[in-house]
């Protein structure tokens, strides 16, 4: 979302200001233009529910609020058409050139052909429709509050003229981000490289001396060779404590300002401890949870969900905090360096084989089992500082030219942001006398839309049909009713969570001691227990 902002502070809500609105009240309107607001040129039609069960795999796009979500082989409206989020990521803007079927978490736009659609497009991009967000729950976009955004509107051929010149811009500006992106993944797969050939002992050759030790047993040479003079050995053998946190009674409600930091999976990166959002217990609630109490040098690593596999460790700044239950803390002997291991799990073969091994139909998962397991190459502890040092000095190195890359990409983000605000105050593109006016443009607009609106069908109320009804059933309540093992796609679908794949996940955990899976050769079907 290209967007310029300034923020105020007020009853602790961000109120967002446009450079656009402030211009429009120090400046002449430029020739040919019309202040009006969005209500005077254009309607925003609901899109219509298509659940993933009904859809028919098609030419046809079929659009969410954040851009495309499967095909039909039918169509709702024909393009050009601007679909705009309503619900869940509310205010994104997308374009299709083509005919589609814009679903009911989306608005849509396509009912005025006296206007330059990709204009609109631009337009709407500009004006940060996801800061009209007001709700405090599900998030959500009123018709009422995209109505009242003032522009300015110049006339149709300057329309194409700014579309035209936009596009010219964006494309050069565009080519240097993806060159920087590139630059960016480069750097990652450099990174990962690095990692993979460290615990392959390639970094540290000198320190491969003396007596041979040869215990590269067979379940372990399916991973990689390592030097002679290093041993595999299961993780838990050079292991004090490893155990999954946990989640004390009150979920988000028992979270204070300050306090015992209490450390979530989104808290646990790839080699960092981000503790921006992090909640707070009370020390009472720490103590009760004793056993999840971290402590210095600490490994972490996420157990669950998307994150699985982020491992970091608890630095020497943090001499207090807890985990919760997404989020197993690994504390080392002596015999092992904390920065090794942290660095050995985020490696690409380890990452590789947890998600081999995580992969399941309710949540990604590992087990405690399963991390006692994971083969680790040990080298004597020289060595393994003199790797810690080496790895640690490249990724100094990288993070410095991704924070630099980074800026560029906040600047190219800037650089357009400033062309929009140009093209929609009338400065990108220079006014031609002999265009015909907005304000006639405007009459063309109100007919149009005259015409439009007496065309269409009146819609008539009606009832749930009883598909619909039956989405009104919990997982637990389809499982009872059904005959035989169900299709975990199929099951989701057809529940009240439908429109929720994290409602379905967590209903599901809720009751996964009860569940059954069996596993076919393309999918995974669930059952109760006999």
């Amino acid at each position: 979302m290209l967007r310029i902002c300034f923020f105020q502070q007020k009853d602790n809500k961000k109120v967002k200001i446009t450079r656009m609105n402030k211009w429009l009240k120090n400046n002449v309107l430029p020739m040919g233009w019309v202040k009006i607001s969005l209500r005077d040129i254009l309607t925003l039609e609901y899109g219509k529910s298509l659940i993933a069960l009904d859809r028919e795999n098609g030419f046809y796009k079929v659009w969410g609020s954040n851009g495309i979500v499967g095909t039909h082989n039918n169509f709702l409206v024909e393009g050009p058409v601007i679909i705009v989020g309503r619900k869940g990521s509310v205010g994104t803007v997308n374009y299709s050139a083509e005919n589609c079927w814009p679903i009911d978490t989306t608005y849509y736009i396509n009912s005025i052909k006296s206007l330059s659609p990709q204009f609109v497009f631009y337009l709407l991009q500009h004006l940060n429709l996801p800061g009209l967000d007001k709700s405090t729950t599900i998030p959500g976009l009123n018709r009422e509050s995209v109505y009242s955004q003032n522009i300015l509107l110049p006339p149709l051929n300057e329309q194409y003229r700014i579309v035209e010149k936009i596009e010219e811009l964006f494309s050069e500006i565009e080519n240097v981000e993806t060159n920087i992106y590139d630059i960016k993944q480069r750097l990652d797969f450099y990174w990962q490289t690095i990692l993979h050939y460290a615990f392959c002992g390639h970094l540290s050759h000198e320190w491969q001396v003396g007596e041979i030790v040869n215990n590269n047993s067979e379940s372990f040479n399916s991973i990689y060779e390592i030097p002679p003079t290093w041993k595999w050995v299961e993780l838990d053998t050079y292991a004090n404590f490893i155990g999954a946190g946990s989640t004390p009674k009150g979920g988000r409600s028992i979270y204070i300002h300050s306090g015992i930091p209490f450390i979530r999976s989104q808290n646990v990166l790839h080699y960092s401890l981000n503790l921006d959002d992090v909640v707070y217990i009370t020390d009472e609630i720490n103590e009760k949870m004793s056993r999840t109490q971290t402590q210095i040098n600490d490994v972490l690593l996420n157990i669950t969900g998307a994150s699985i596999g982020r491992c970091t460790y608890i630095p020497d700044s943090l001499e207090q905090a807890n985990v919760n239950q997404h989020v197993c803390i690994i504390r080392t002997k002596p015999n092992l360096l904390y920065k090794y291991l942290s660095l050995y799990l985020n490696s690409p073969a380890i990452q590789h084989l947890i998600k081999k091994w995580s992969s399941g139909a309710t949540r990604e998962a590992l087990t405690i089992s399963q991390i006692k397991s994971i083969p680790l190459p040990v080298c004597s502890l020289e060595e393994q500082e003199f790797i810690v040092s080496e790895l640690e000095s490249q990724h100094t190195i990288l993070e410095h030219i991704k924070k630099t890359l980074e800026k560029k990409i906040d600047q190219i983000q800037m650089l357009k942001q400033s062309v929009l605000n140009k093209a929609f105050t009338g400065r990108l593109v220079s006014q031609n006398s002999n265009d015909e006016s907005a304000f006639e443009l405007l009459k063309k607009i109100k007919a149009e839309r005259l015409e439009f609106a007496e065309s269409k069908p009146k819609e008539k109320k009606v009832k749930k049909n009883k598909e619909k009804m039956e989405r009104t059933k919990s997982v637990l309540e389809l499982l009872k009713e059904a005959q035989k093992p169900v299709p975990a796609k199929e099951l989701w679908q057809q529940s009240k969570h439908w429109e929720s794949i994290d409602d379905f996940y967590t209903e599901l955990k809720s009751i996964s001691d009860s569940l059954e899976q069996i596993k076919s050769k393309t999918e995974i079907l669930l059952s109760l227990k006999k």
